[in-house]
This record gives structure tokens, sequence and C-alpha cells, in this order.
């Protein structure tokens, strides 16, 4: 009865915010019913459970729908109508991505269906703007219930057939002057035929520069620009890729908060993933670069997407979170980023989506330290930071762009810092990498763990020996102070390395 009455005092918009707002947790999970026709199933703490209801249960409630063009097939009509309906009976809010192409389309590739592909603009439009309104037309008849509509799925250069050949740049100037244009028609006629079908529709557009601000501001304020309807601003992250030194959470963050300022819209998260496991190999064998203070064990993997849930909670840029393929079971390319083990044996990681937004903890920030030999040492990554700054800026102005001498100079230059070695042509792939410098004295860790707020940080310890007498003396010492404390094994033949978010002003890219 509270609840009916508030809402008779609400103003009108409000009462439609609240009723048409997204769940704040989702997955795309669009693998399932295919492995379930090859006999796959899904256990809970030794329970099998049906996949969609086993979710829902864990905490999901929204579910990212792959929709292809043509009935048959991977994630045609005909498979989409039947993972909408499972979502839907498991309480789960389903929305559908409307990908334009009839097999994968992403930032590598946006190729059109094969009946459309010969068309020109102007008739694909058409053709688009048809299909979308029978499309939708069709699924609201079978039960959806969601008002959002994906259009596209990365579409950073283009979409549906439209896509820089291999003579065009990909930078946002190149790319306002043919490809987008092009792109954004055929987007608006795609929205056009939603809006036949269902008149409230919202519209999300979703791209994949994760780690670079000015491409993704410039895509969505030339969409806005040219009349394309943005009710929310998607960005995919993969973190364990390292593309653009993209490792820690608040680099990300700075990013979509960027995103929301330059558009007005809320921004969701269509796809992210992190792993439990380094032991994966396939397409994605390469994302195997840990955050700090995350390893990649299923440890590692459940504080990471649970501290990474609650920094989107707390930011008011972040309406959705969706968990990418979390139901992969089995060897191949998703098996470190999959939230079951091969065998179909859920992982710790779905503890860290069991509670809702407005009951999240508040995010700590990382204080870095490393053991060694029994020695202690706080890491000054931020003070590297802001000497590297300046001295990768200085060097791209001396030689005017990223060519041999400039490599060579960074790789011949010396930066230490505070008894470690930065080595500045980690930046090339947007990271710095610390070396402790030998012979540099450890300093007393019981007065300066004095200095750590245990309400608002927390200390991360890399060490090369997990085994160390002394690292449980720390442990035990920090947990008398209520200091959180997280161990991150490093191997002995590698530095530690950290993000190094890409500007224009900090770096050669």
């Amino acid at each position: 009865m509270r609840m009916k009455k508030l809402l008779r005092l609400l103003p009108w918009f409000w009462i439609a915010s609240i009723q048409s707002a997204p769940p704040f947790l989702g997955v795309d999970a669009n693998y399932s019913l295919g492995m379930e026709e090859e006999g796959q199933s899904w256990t809970w703490n030794g329970q099998q459970e049906d996949l969609f209801k086993g979710m829902a249960r864990a905490g999901i409630r929204g579910f990212r729908v792959r929709l292809w063009v043509g009935d048959e097939g991977p994630h045609g009509t005909t498979s989409a109508t039947k993972v909408v309906q499972r979502a839907l009976a498991a309480g789960l809010d389903p929305y559908l991505v409307i990908f334009l192409s009839e097999d994968w389309a992403d930032l590598m590739k946006q190729p059109a269906p094969k009946a459309w592909a010969s068309l020109d603009l102007q008739q694909r439009a058409s053709a688009i703007q048809e299909y979308s309104r029978k499309t939708v037309a069709h699924f609201r008849s079978k039960g959806l219930q969601s008002h959002i509509y994906e259009i596209g799925n990365e579409i950073d250069y283009g979409i549906c057939g439209v896509y820089p050949g291999k003579s065009t740049k990909k930078t946002p100037d190149a790319l306002a002057r043919k490809c987008w244009p092009e792109a954004a028609a055929l987007i608006k006629a795609s929205q056009a035929g939603v809006l036949e079908a269902d008149p409230e529709a919202k519209f999300l557009l979703h791209i994949a520069h994760w780690w670079d601000t000015d491409f993704v501001n410039a895509f969505f304020r030339f969409m806005q620009k040219d009349g394309v309807r943005l009710d929310y601003a998607g960005l995919s992250y993969f973190p364990s890729s390292n593309i653009g030194g993209s490792l820690e959470i608040q680099q990300f963050l700075t990013v979509a908060e960027s995103l929301h300022q330059s558009t007005g819209v809320p921004v969701i998260i269509p796809e992210v993933a992190y792993p439990a496991t380094a032991d994966f190999r396939g397409q994605f064998s390469r994302w195997k670069k840990e955050t700090p203070g995350y390893p990649l064990t299923p440890e590692g993997q459940k504080r990471w997407i649970s501290d990474f849930l609650d920094a989107c909670a707390a930011s008011t840029a972040i309406a959705s979170v969706y968990y990418w393929s979390p139901e992969w079971c089995g060897e191949g390319m998703w098996k470190g980023m999959a939230l079951f083990d091969p065998d179909g044996s859920a992982r710790p990681a779905w503890d860290a989506f069991n509670q809702p937004r407005n009951e999240r903890r508040s995010t700590k920030t990382e204080v870095y330290a490393e053991l060694h030999e029994d020695r202690f040492h706080p890491v000054p990554i931020v003070e590297a930071r802001e000497k590297a700054a300046p001295l990768l800026a200085s060097k791209l102005e001396k030689h005017g762009r990223v060519n041999v001498d400039y490599i060579k100079d960074i790789t011949d230059t010396e930066l230490k810092t505070s008894g470690y070695q930065v080595h500045l042509r980690a930046s090339l792939s947007g990271n710095l990498d610390l070396t402790l410098l030998p012979g540099t004295s450890g300093i007393d860790w019981r007065k300066w763990l004095q200095g750590i707020d245990s309400g608002r940080q927390r200390l991360v310890i890399f060490t090369r020996n997990p085994a160390a007498t002394q690292l449980t003396t720390i442990k035990a010492a920090a947990l008398e102070q209520n200091i959180e404390v997280v161990v991150h094994p490093i191997p002995l033949d590698k530095p530690l390395k950290f993000g190094f978010t890409v500007t224009k002003a900090n770096s050669a890219y």
C-alpha cells in the first residue's frame, strides 16, 4: 500500500523511469540452448538446476538476447524466441540485440546478410526498417516485455556491411567522413521499424573502445548530432585483454563517466568478463593479463567481479552490467572467463552477484607493496605514472610520432623512482612495468601499515614466494588493524604490470 501511495504522489515521468529502468545485473548466455542439446547440465553446490532459474536465484535479473537475421540457425528468430521464453519463465527480463547480420558482427567485422549485401544504402535501409518492424512485432507477440533494443553489436566502425576498407583509417575524423554517416542512416532505419512495432522503445548503441575516451565520446556525439536515438550508451569491457592498458577498474570507470557526462545518457555494459584461470586456448588465448590484486584464480575472479559490480553500483553513470557467456562449459576459447568449471560446476564467482545494487558495499582503493626475500617495499605506481607521463610526452614531441627512433629512445631511457625501475617501453601497450632495483632496502612495514585507512583502502602484496613466513606475519598484523589484505603471487621473471591510462598527453597513442 505504501508503494502505491508513493507512486500516486510521484510525477508521471518519474513513474515511467522506475518502470522502464533496466535491471542492474544481467547476463549474455546465448550458448545455453545449444549446450543443453549437446547434453550439458549445470550444478550449484553439487545440485543440478535449470540454468536460467539458477542464474535468477544467484541474483541475475536481466538477459541479453542475441538475434541474427533469419529464422533458423544459431541465434536466428526461432532460437532467440526460445531463449526469450526461457528467460521470462525464470523471472528474468530479456532484451533484444538486433545484430542486422546473419553471423558474428563485432569490432573486427560487420557483414551484411547475403540478401542485403548487394543493395545500395537506401535500399538496405528500407529492408532493415521492414525487418526490424516485423521482428519486434513477433517478439512482443511472444511475451517480450522490455522496451530496450540494442541496434547492432560493437558498432565502433560500422554496421550491416558498412565497414572501413583496408586503406581507411579507423580514427574518429576519418570515420566521421564516411562510415559513421552511412551507419547512422541504417541505425535510424532500424529504429524507425522498431518504433512502428513498439512506440515505447528505448535504444542502446554499443561499442568496444572502452580504453579510449576520445574515440568513445566522438562516436556517441556523432550519432546524437546525426539524429540517431540514444537512450543508453554501451561499452564492452574485458580488462584481461589489456587493450589500451585498461587493466584497472577505475580506468574503465573514468571512460564510462566521461561518456555519461558527454552524452547525458546512462551507460550500459553489455559485455564484461574476467578469467578464473590462465589455462585456456583458442581465439582469446591472449586475454590473460592480470589486473593488479586479482590473480587468475577462482577467488581472484570472484573478487574482481564483486569489486567491479560494487564500483558500478556506486557510479551514477552506470545503469546495467551484463556478464558475457557465464554458461560456457568445457575446454576452448571461453574456459577462463566462464562462471562454470568444464564439468558444469558453478565457480565461486556466482556469489558476487547475490547483492542488489542498493546493498552493495563502497569500493576501496588499492595500496600496493612487494615482499621480496623478506624485504617489504611499497610500490610507487602513482609516483611512476606522474613521472612517466610528461617524460613520454616530451619524447613524443621530440620525435614527432611513434617511430623506430622514438621506441629506441624510450627503451634506452632510465626512469627510477623509490627503488624501482620503470620500463617506459611498456607504454607502447598502455602499461607501466616496474622492477625492484637490486640492493634496495626494505622499510619498517609495521610502521607503514599504520598509515593505511582500513575503511577506505585495501593492501595488495605482490610476492614471488606465497609461502614466505614473513608474509604470514604481515597478514596477521594487518588483520589486527582491520586491514584487508590480498596476496598476489607473481612469477620470478615478470615485472609488476599496471595499466597506464591512454591519453594524447601521456603516451604514444
